[in-house]
């Protein structure tokens, strides 16, 4: 669970940082028609919308505010919507489901609570109330015995270390800036657990700049590949190409040095305070990316390892969040390397156990796209 610390970053992202964002175009009106207009107005991204009409939404935007509802209530597609009986294909447009109402409702009311409260900036959101539950609860929760009490708003910010210490301290936990500068090239192997009956046997080719993933279920493999500029992802025998946050992601993600490059990828960075991060005490940076995007990232105090990254995105109804942490980290080829990766977001969480992670040469073929 994110910490009070995290949760004050993200509303303060959601506030007044993201107000450049470029997924703010999301919420901009459309435009009003004009009598000499000659060009039709842009077509909704779906059928019988009604609070999200005129709202200047694409496909993509309505998909992250359906995500956002999800991930604050619990629930999944069939909680509002149905399917043919037929076909069995999903009918979005139908309101067969009270609770479809309801969601209307409910987005109307934050909006009302917003404009008359906040000056109409996206403060109270589902996930105000509902924190990942399908009804509100409005008895305060019980203490978890044995868990860690929380940090007071003294402590937190309370001799902070300088941020150019800090990251030097991440270099040379992370092995030293020479070990890293010599890293060449790096294979892993493990599985990835994303639920009961969904195992799927992961590797990772890498090598500076680069990066290659391939996933392999029952049903088959699904690849994607980062050759330093660009980058593609093959499902279902189909190969697409990665788009621009893809892209951006990947390439940090390829950066096997990345201690010595991290202001490279957020030209802004900024010590907040301190946080715990599963029990252990952390120091949090804020991060903007070249790109606009922002995350916090949290450095283990004693050991200054990076433990955790906590990306946001803006979407229609407010601000989403992902976490990944990192954690048993062993020495390879002079470099600490973790061998467990825990990835949460709005469509689930996965665990990633590494058996294998080794140095070693890398074949630029296997980078290049297959043809479709």
């Amino acid at each position: 669970m994110r910490s009070a610390l995290a949760l004050l970053a993200a509303v303060c992202l959601a506030t007044t940082c993201l107000a450049a964002a470029p997924q703010d175009k999301a919420a901009k009106p459309a435009p009003k028609a004009s009598a000499k207009a000659t060009k039709p107005e842009a077509k909704e991204p779906g059928k019988n919308l009604k609070v999200f009409k005129g709202q200047g939404l694409n496909d993509e935007s309505l998909d992250e505010a359906m995500d956002f509802m999800a991930a604050s209530l619990g629930v999944a597609c069939a909680h509002c919507h149905v399917r043919d009986e037929k076909t069995q294909a999903w009918v979005m447009d139908r309101d067969d489901r009270p609770a479809k109402q309801m969601a209307r409702q409910m987005i109307q009311m934050t909006r009302a609570l917003n404009k008359a409260h906040f000056k109409g900036e996206t403060v109270v959101t589902c996930a105000t109330c509902h924190h990942g539950s399908p009804k509100p609860e409005g008895i305060p929760p019980l203490p978890v015995p044995g868990a860690p009490r929380p940090m007071s708003a003294e402590d937190k910010v309370k001799n902070l270390p300088e941020l150019d210490a800090l990251l030097a301290k991440w270099v040379q936990a992370a092995g030293g800036a020479e070990a890293l500068g010599k890293v060449a090239g790096r294979l892993s192997k493990g599985t990835v657990e994303a639920g009961p009956g969904r195992t799927m046997q992961l590797e990772i080719a890498q090598k500076p700049g680069m990066r290659a993933v391939t996933q392999t279920t029952p049903r088959g493999a699904m690849k994607q590949a980062f050759d330093g500029t660009g980058g593609w992802t093959l499902r279902a025998g189909k190969t697409q190409p990665m788009d621009a946050k893809q892209i951006a992601q990947a390439r940090i993600d390829a950066d096997l040095a990345l201690p010595l490059h991290l202001k490279e990828h957020y030209p802004s960075l900024m010590v907040l305070g301190r946080e715990l991060v599963d029990g252990k005490e952390t120091f949090a940076v804020a991060a903007k990316a070249k790109d606009e995007s922002r995350l916090i990232l949290s450095f283990d105090a004693a050991t200054g390892l990076l433990v955790r990254r906590l990306s946001f995105v803006s979407t229609p109804l407010g601000i989403q969040s992902s976490e990944t942490t990192w954690s048993d980290f062993r020495p390879v080829d002079g470099v600490q390397v973790p061998f467990k990766v825990v990835n949460r977001n709005a469509h689930g969480a996965s665990v990633t156990t590494f058996s294998e992670i080794k140095a070693g040469p890398v074949d630029d073929a296997v980078f290049k796209a297959p043809a479709n």
